[in-house]
């Protein structure tokens, strides 16, 4: 898959002879479109991602991710992968999950083993551990999504990518016309989806 590096101001320029030169937008409505297809894009595709390092706090199940990442989708303690979970697995199958740490004793192991989200920033341990541990734990995710500003800012897209992206951001740049040049954009709109869909796949 080979990737480009891509300006906002190409994007612009594509955006607008993808309707055959007649643009019905501002450069700043364009930008505002390409921006909201990226992260679009990254929302149904994960497309850019990042792994950050995280200390273990001693007592404490609850972690909030720094700010770089929209949602974690890996955790791993000192390099050996946690098990996804959901709160609701946790509190029915292990009630008092959220008093034990990994000193507990009995069936509760002595590492942290699982992990669950328990929202899109936060993150529970099973089971806590008992000593603070710089850099114990890492977490994979999805980071913010690039937002392109001036004219020369750049980022990188698999050629596959780019088409789709800008199908869709047309169509919400047309959606300020309204009414059947709406409509007429829709295709790209299903052409963006089926492009995420096979992303994932």
């Amino acid at each position: 898959m080979a990737f480009t590096t891509i300006t906002l101001a190409d994007l612009t320029v594509s955006l607008e002879q993808s309707w055959d030169g007649v643009a019905f937008f501002t450069p700043e409505e364009a930008r505002l479109a390409i921006n909201e297809a990226l992260r679009e894009w990254n929302l149904w595709t994960g497309r850019w991602r990042r792994r950050i390092l995280m200390d273990a706090t001693a007592n404490q199940y609850e972690y909030t991710l720094p700010s770089t990442l929209t949602y974690g989708t890996a955790v791993r303690c000192n390099v050996i992968p946690l098990v996804p979970a959901s709160v609701w697995d946790l509190d029915v199958g292990r009630p008092t999950w959220r008093t034990e740490t990994t000193a507990s004793g009995g069936a509760v192991p002595t590492v942290p083993t699982i992990w669950a989200p328990l929202s899109l920033q936060q993150i529970v341990i099973w089971p806590a551990v008992t000593v603070t541990t710089v850099n114990s734990f890492g977490v994979d995710g999805v980071s913010n999504t690039p937002v392109l500003v001036e004219a020369g800012d750049t980022v990188d897209l698999d050629d596959a990518t780019i088409d789709p992206l800008l199908d869709f951001a047309l169509h919400v740049a047309a959606f300020k016309q309204g009414g059947s040049s709406w409509q007429a954009t829709l295709p790209y709109y299903q052409a963006f989806l089926r492009a995420a869909a096979e992303e994932n796949g």
